[in-house]
């Protein structure tokens, strides 16, 4: 995640992947709703968050600036009655101020109970980490929704990057994105960049941070490290 300010990275997403013993790569999409549907997501989410906080602290120790860290969050998760006291846990353990840790949800959390998801999401806030609604864009959106959820970051969705008329300098919805985000006096990242023509344009038009290929494809740790010497 790079700073449209300064052109450096000040915050990555922590992506779950899997390679198969035959060294096949498995998509997400497969196998993270398995793993919901068996309920596994809730070990699994756990243990991403610890691997993210590990990982925050071993750069630290390596000798780079803190950097923001953010975890995905499913529906699932938040079914879980132990899910706030784990997560709590895990952060107070971890030592990571809290401030550098970012949970990412999507709209559609709200879909079922959203009182309940509400309440957990200001328990979340209570802590000290921050909230990024994510893929905004991609699915029906509610102003009422925005103003129950106390987020502190919208990352706009790569569909809406791609309606980006570079020719035309044109890129209304991501302006309007922008606008509404600035109403709520929150930051805006813009996901899936591929080019550097977007990159330029999105600068242009106020986005605070953006991510995706042309910066950098998903990386290991030990790839993260040297991008991280690079810049």
């Amino acid at each position: 995640q790079i700073s449209c300010n300064t052109g450096k990275t000040v915050g990555v997403e922590a992506l779950l992947r899997w390679t198969t013993d035959k060294n096949e790569k498995v998509s997400p999409d497969r196998f993270v709703p398995i793993l919901e549907q068996t309920g596994l997501i809730h070990n699994v989410g756990r243990w991403v968050l610890e691997q993210a906080l590990q990982e925050h602290n071993r750069l630290i120790e390596k000798g780079f600036p803190p950097l923001r860290f953010s975890i995905n969050l499913s529906i699932a998760q938040f079914q879980d009655k132990d899910f706030i006291r784990d997560f709590t846990k895990i952060i107070e353990e971890s030592g990571v101020d809290p401030k550098y840790i970012e949970l990412e949800i999507t709209e559609s959390l709200l879909s079922d109970n959203p009182d309940e998801v509400i309440e957990k999401l200001y328990k979340l806030k209570e802590l000290g980490v921050s909230i990024a609604i994510d893929d905004f864009g991609k699915e029906y959106s509610s102003l009422n929704r925005l103003n129950l959820v106390p987020f502190d970051r919208i990352k706009i969705d790569k569909d809406i990057v791609d309606l980006i008329d570079v020719k035309e300098k044109r890129a209304p919805v991501a302006e309007s994105i922008i606008s509404l985000v600035r109403a709520f006096n929150a930051s805006v990242t813009a996901e899936g960049v591929e080019i550097i023509e977007q990159a330029d344009f999105l600068k242009s038009i106020g986005c605070d941070e953006i991510q995706g290929h042309y910066y950098s494809m998903p990386l290991s740790s030990e790839a993260l490290e040297l991008f991280l010497k690079m810049e």
